[in-house]
């Protein structure tokens, strides 16, 4: 008897499938669950943050990264959040900003017709500085999410982290695809 179409995929198995269809493809996988499509933004989003895996939580950048249209999404996503969750995705917001902004010459590029700048929705909220490079401000932004999370995570280490992996995984595709 085949037993694979009552197999039960975790939650993070399924946001990890889905984040392939929008390409973020990154992130190992444990199964061999295929998504079919990739649910609404804002609730992609909301998901993505509610993972106890740091990784998958953390994938909000890339997606953000990889598809800045996504950013119209955020404050739906943040009503499905409560106040620990919404303070990450706020912060993970941010720092997808600020990578996009240190990046720009690399992703630009790779997004061809996608390209939209996101729109800077919670720096002033959050206080951070409004002058610096964004590698200075990724630092400030870092400091006020260990602040505001009381978690003592390298917060700016994770964020370069998220976008390290997405543009080399882009980068190698590219190069195999020529």
């Amino acid at each position: 008897m085949n037993h694979s179409n009552l197999e039960v995929f975790p939650e993070e198995e399924k946001l990890v499938a889905e984040l392939e269809l929008l390409g973020i493809r990154y992130l190992s996988r444990q199964s061999p669950y295929q998504a079919g499509k990739v649910r609404p933004p804002e609730t992609l989003l909301a998901d993505l943050v509610r993972q106890p895996s740091a990784r998958v939580r953390a994938a909000v950048i890339a997606v953000l990264l990889a598809h800045p249209e996504y950013a119209e999404a955020v404050p739906a996503a943040l009503e499905k959040l409560q106040s620990y969750e919404r303070l990450i995705l706020q912060g993970f917001y941010i720092a997808a900003v600020l990578l996009q902004q240190e990046h720009v010459h690399r992703l630009r590029p790779l997004l061809a017709a996608r390209w939209r700048w996101l729109p800077d929705l919670f720096s002033t909220e959050w206080g951070l500085p409004a002058e610096g490079t964004p590698r200075e401000r990724l630092a400030a932004l870092g400091r006020e999410h260990r602040r505001r999370a009381q978690a003592r995570v390298n917060w700016a280490g994770t964020y370069e982290q998220v976008a390290r992996q997405l543009l080399r995984q882009w980068e190698v595709q590219t190069q195999w695809s020529r």
